[in-house]
């Protein structure tokens, strides 16, 4: 038997393609109703090895980084050889190849679903796929070799030799081209404990998630569901709406047991702070972080530390509450999905961070006491997306667009 060749990282839910369209990668986590794995990996077809051992699914997480969704053996190639998106014996080969083994997605083959795709390679290997126990990372290779990069991925590897491109979907890694980072990547498929022991991917099962509709809020439909700002203004609006219900916040979740119900919010006035919420005893400066990073990036000539408008704020913060003789914390609200390492600037183990979840799950708690107050459901339902330890806002939005598409071919025998 000869050596299989490339191992594939392959990006998945990513690109501008996804806003208006079905990506053809929405089928690389479901069975096909045959009971087998197919995965796309590119719009022509053709991978740029003879031959292919495996593909590693991941998802940009940040710049240098990507978190690993499942691992895909290549049991078959299929559509390396086609060459021409205008090749009519190439759409030909694809058709009758999905016809001779009756690959369908809820009842529906896939030349039906992008039948009017210039790309029509739809599949490219068949696999053997094993998602992921628990998420982990691979971080590409760093200049100074400093492993002490990107502390707060737990479970990370860093990946020698080759770095990530950008803008590219898949990446090649060959024994020949990349042998350290070929091996790293071969330990990482043979390591049991990474990896489910069965395949758990399903069917895709139109009973269950035909009912299924877009999950949009007021924020989504106005393009605002990422702005900082919207989301500062509203906590600030609910905060303020029902300050006795805030007290019990500072309790609960910023860990502050005295807060007293009688406080004013400044927006951004205070410093540039985003919220400065302060009361007869306590001060509290909360930045908001859901896409942005920390400011600052000139180091500290006598530490490794990064000067930030962090140490701006709390020095700020410092100086009032002794002038006030009140007490003060700092906090950043951040997404689940959003980790942030702070630890790397001035003033960073000064701040906690607070997940978007633990406020959803606060607010939740007590919506009966909130319910009267305008937007409060649209308010919760807003915060719910980012209290998700991943950002999968895109695959989501495909899977319905995808079952939206089936039930239109099979009620009205037509792709709309």
């Amino acid at each position: 038997m000869s050596e299989k060749g490339a191992i594939i990282l392959n990006k998945m839910y990513v690109g501008s393609y996804l806003q208006n369209n079905i990506g053809h990668e929405v089928i690389n986590l479901f069975k096909a109703d045959n009971g087998n794995n197919y995965i796309y990996v590119n719009k022509d077809g053709k991978t740029s090895q003879e031959n292919n051992k495996a593909v590693l699914l991941v998802r940009n997480v940040e710049e240098g980084v990507v978190e690993v969704i499942a691992k895909a053996d290549v049991l078959e190639n299929v559509y390396q050889v086609c060459k021409d998106k205008d090749d009519e014996e190439a759409r030909r080969k694809v058709k009758q190849y999905i016809d001779n083994n009756n690959i369908t997605y809820g009842g529906v083959k896939l030349y039906e679903l992008w039948k009017d795709d210039l790309y029509p390679y739809v599949i490219t290997f068949r696999v053997d796929l094993r998602m992921v126990k628990e998420p982990f990372y691979l971080i590409e290779p760093v200049e100074n070799k400093d492993k002490t990069k990107n502390p707060r991925y737990k479970n990370h590897i860093f990946l020698p030799e080759k770095h990530f491109k950008s803008q590219s979907l898949k990446i090649y890694y060959t024994k020949k081209e990349q042998l350290q980072a070929y091996n790293e990547l071969e330990e990482i498929l043979k390591e049991a404990s990474y990896w489910e022991m069965e395949n758990t991917t399903q069917k895709l099962n139109i009973g269950e998630y035909g009912a299924l509709k877009a999950h949009d809020n007021i924020l989504s439909v106005i393009k605002k569901e990422y702005d900082e700002l919207v989301f500062s203004n509203l906590l600030a609006y609910f905060f303020e709406k029902d300050k006795r219900l805030f007290s019990k916040f500072a309790d609960e979740v910023l860990g502050i047991q005295d807060f007293s119900n009688q406080f004013n919010i400044v927006r951004e006035s205070n410093n540039n702070i985003d919220l400065w919420i302060e009361s007869d005893k306590h001060i509290l400066v909360i930045e908001n972080k859901i896409k942005s990073k920390i400011n600052g990036e000139r180091h500290d000539l006598e530490s490794e530390e990064i000067q930030s408008q962090l140490k701006k704020y709390y020095d700020y913060a410092a100086d009032q509450a002794s002038k006030e003789a009140k007490q003060f914390k700092c906090f950043i609200i951040s997404p689940d999905y959003n980790r942030l390492d702070i630890s790397k600037y001035e003033a960073g183990t000064n701040y906690t961070i607070i997940p978007y979840s633990k406020i959803y799950d606060f607010y939740f708690k007590y919506a009966g006491e909130m319910i009267y107050i305008n937007y409060f459901p649209e308010f919760l339902d807003a915060l719910k997306k980012h209290s998700m330890t991943i950002d999968n806002s895109n695959f989501e939005d495909m899977k319905r667009k995808f079952i939206s598409t089936i039930k239109g071919i099979r009620e009205f025998g037509t792709n709309i």
